[in-house]
């Protein structure tokens, strides 16, 4: 009997559950550029500008992008418009906390090290931060 055939594609190497190939990632800026629903013709030309793209890989990335619920598909007459489901900023920060889960790095000594600041100085004061930040946000909800 033979060995099962490999996987093809990329391997989802960082752990994300739904993950983010460049393109992707491409796609996603320049609809949160826009900030209003855009049709696959207004990537493309924003993304002409980065570099040439053909339209039906930016159409069937973006349709990808549907299926994971990242974006949302209306239509208008003929046209389809896409928006976002979630923040950018927000997704981004979910794919990095992905990251750090995967490769066990410790979040606040990481952002100590992206903000040039002793990890071992830095990260009880960062942890302290956030647990008056959680705090507090906790009491607005409360109310």
């Amino acid at each position: 009997m033979s060995e099962p055939r490999a996987r093809r594609g990329r391997p989802n190497i960082v752990g994300i559950e739904k993950g983010m190939g460049p393109l992707e990632a491409q796609v996603l800026r320049v609809l949160a550029r826009l900030a209003a629903p855009a049709t696959v013709r207004q990537v493309c030309d924003a993304l002409g500008r980065e570099g040439y793209f053909a339209y039906q890989s930016i159409l069937n990335c973006m349709n990808r992008l549907v299926r994971k619920g990242i974006l949302e598909r209306s239509k208008r007459g003929l046209t389809f418009l896409y928006r976002p489901l979630v923040d950018f900023e927000e997704l981004t920060a979910e794919v990095v906390s992905n990251v750090l889960q995967h490769m066990g790095g410790e979040l606040d000594r990481v952002v100590c090290r992206l903000l040039r600041i002793d990890p071992d100085v830095g990260a009880p004061e960062l942890a302290a931060l956030r647990r008056r930040v959680r705090a507090i946000a906790k009491k607005g909800k409360e109310r």
